[in-house]
């Protein structure tokens, strides 16, 4: 269980969560071994942001100053959210190309602690890359490519990239407040991000942001979600048994019944399944105009007319088509990629989960149809 923030608290710490990770020695390798162009870049980022703490340290004192002046903005937060493995990449990738908005990139990483200040005096060095796509396992290629901003959260979410304090002091959000409502007045666009954790944060953000917050929410069929979230912790922590990606029941399991050689399948549904019902519970406090939930499916197929829906959903307005010409469908990666028992395994479980989910909801109809009167 995560220790709470003592009161009055806002977490400044710009320390990797490298303790999510449990080989980061062989992940080194595999991405090395990867040929991905965005794991090389990945490495390169952490160097480069190690060169440049010394510039971070000196634009420190400048960033407490521009915070401390309480700047006010009336744009809005725009967060992407959804399970881990669900699309939200590729939707960041996209957004951050072709809406008015402004993000944390790569080269942010190098300025945890002056974000807004390095962000600044660099970014207008950089050029908004539109149609690369690529993704090493939610890390892109390139210095202006979006970053999922841990480097930043963590100042209010603390370090663990799968929980968060279960008491966020008033103070802690009045901090995180301050820090959007800077961001957006000094770039003057509305902050976009896309962070699988923030998908546990609503509440927080709510708090924080009353009214002021837009949610763009993506999901995936959970069979190819289970699928290639079993392919990502062979990847990054090098062995399927062992827990990766976003968890919102307490401590991570790991799988080690060895009667049963897949059940780290049931494990990961588990995991799936548990986010989803989680996203849909928190989503409930927030105002249905602020939100939008969409496929993975449907935005591979059509992207075009779905970021006409998130554009007019949160600017009012439809982007020109000629600025979405190059826009092109992307190509749906939902097909079997494992084994023949181990992607029954994980088809079978899911069925069975949806039958569940159904019953349970059966059954809550007829004992809300018991206490109606007659």
């Amino acid at each position: 269980m995560n220790t709470p923030i003592q009161k009055g608290q806002a977490i400044h710490s710009s320390k990797a969560g490298y303790g999510n990770f449990k080989d980061p020695t062989g992940l080194l390798v595999r991405m090395l071994k990867s040929g991905k162009k965005a794991a090389y870049f990945t490495l390169i980022r952490e160097g480069f942001s190690i060169m440049l703490k010394p510039l971070d340290w000196i634009f420190s004192p400048l960033e407490k100053k521009r915070l401390r002046k309480g700047l006010t903005s009336d744009l809005p937060l725009i967060l992407i959210l959804g399970g881990s493995r669900s699309g939200t990449t590729l939707l960041y990738q996209t957004l951050a190309g072709y809406l008015p908005v402004s993000y944390f990139n790569n080269l942010s990483a190098a300025f945890s602690k002056s974000p807004i200040t390095g962000g600044m005096l660099f970014n207008r060095l950089l050029r908004k890359k539109k149609g690369d796509f690529k993704n090493y396992y939610g890390s892109v290629a390139g210095f202006n490519g979006p970053n999922d901003g841990f480097h930043i959260w963590n100042r209010w979410f603390g370090m663990d990239r799968n929980h968060i304090p279960e008491d966020i002091p008033e103070a802690t959000l009045k901090d995180l407040e301050n820090f959007v409502s800077t961001w957006n007045a000094s770039f003057k666009k509305p902050l976009l991000n896309k962070n699988n954790r923030n998908s546990i944060c609503i509440a927080a953000f709510e708090k924080a942001l009353p009214n002021q917050v837009y949610y763009v929410v993506i999901k995936r069929n959970p069979v190819y979600v289970i699928q290639s979230l079993i392919q990502s912790r062979e990847v990054v922590q090098g062995d399927k048994r062992v827990a990766w990606g976003l968890e919102v029941n307490g401590e991570k399991a790991n799988a080690t019944n060895l009667d049963d050689p897949y059940a780290y399948v049931d494990e990961i549904s588990e995991q799936v399944f548990a986010v989803n019902d989680f996203l849909r519970e928190e989503l409930k406090q927030v105002d249905p105009n602020r939100y939008v939930e969409i496929s993975y499916e449907a935005f591979c197929k059509y992207p075009q007319d779905i970021v006409q829906n998130i554009s007019q959903l949160i600017f009012g307005k439809e982007i020109s088509p000629k600025n979405l010409k190059g826009l092109k469908p992307f190509r749906n990666t939902n097909s079997q990629k494992l084994g023949d028992e181990e992607f029954a395994r994980i088809k079978n479980t899911v069925a069975s989960k949806h039958v569940k989910e159904k019953r349970l909801q059966v059954e809550g109809d007829e004992e809300v149809d018991r206490k109606v009167p007659r």
